[in-house]
């Protein structure tokens, strides 16, 4: 089994969240995708997001189309802040049988690896897979360099980047454009621009 494992605010789910992975999903030949949203990143405050609720709500109608794409309550059960590499250990105690788990990120995330708690853990723990949603690629091969010449050994055979589609949109982007009361429909699901409008989530902030 081949388990991809993506994480994020979602807040809200975009098709950059989607169109990407898709690729990966394909390009890496997964088996299985899993979208593991944040309770309280750690970058952020809890007071900045939409309700858990209203993000994993949003994110199981963008996935409930797509098959062997599931959606993990992992960090969201834990109702604190838990770093990446806590949650690629409980994905690896999870599956009985043989596998390999792939981190998903985008490449922004990548630039700043060093940053995260237990990195170093991280890339042991799991393969990283790059999607690049603007134009990093470049800067992300240099990243990688840097990082075989810090830990000195090659990472080659477990860091990959993705070929995936461009997909210019933000959660940032569609925030400001519900508040300006500017169309956003065209960078989410059909679904999730249903749910946003029902709910009235992103008027209030």
């Amino acid at each position: 089994m081949r388990i991809g494992i993506f994480g994020g605010t979602f807040d809200p789910p975009h098709l950059g969240h989607l169109i990407p992975v898709e690729a990966a999903y394909a390009q890496f030949q997964l088996d299985q995708v899993w979208y593991v949203p944040a309770y309280i990143p750690p970058h952020k405050s809890r007071e900045e997001l939409a309700s858990p609720y209203h993000r994993t709500a949003m994110l199981a109608l963008m996935l409930q189309r797509y098959r062997n794409f599931y959606l993990s309550t992992f960090e969201l059960d834990q109702g604190q802040v838990i770093y990446t590499v806590q949650t690629v250990e409980e994905f690896g105690k999870s599956f009985a049988q043989p596998h390999q788990l792939f981190l998903i990120m985008g490449a922004d995330s990548f630039l700043e690896l060093q940053t995260w708690r237990d990195y170093q853990r991280l890339i042991q723990l799991s393969e990283l897979i790059i999607i690049d949603r603007g134009a990093k690629q470049a800067e992300s091969r240099r990243h990688l360099e840097d990082l075989e010449s810090i830990l000195q050994f090659d990472l080659t055979k477990t860091i990959h980047f993705a070929g995936t589609p461009e997909v210019p949109v933000s959660s940032t982007d569609i925030r400001v454009a519900i508040r300006e009361g500017r169309g956003f429909g065209e960078m989410v699901s059909p679904e999730v621009a249903e749910y946003i409008r029902k709910h009235s989530i992103y008027q209030r902030r």
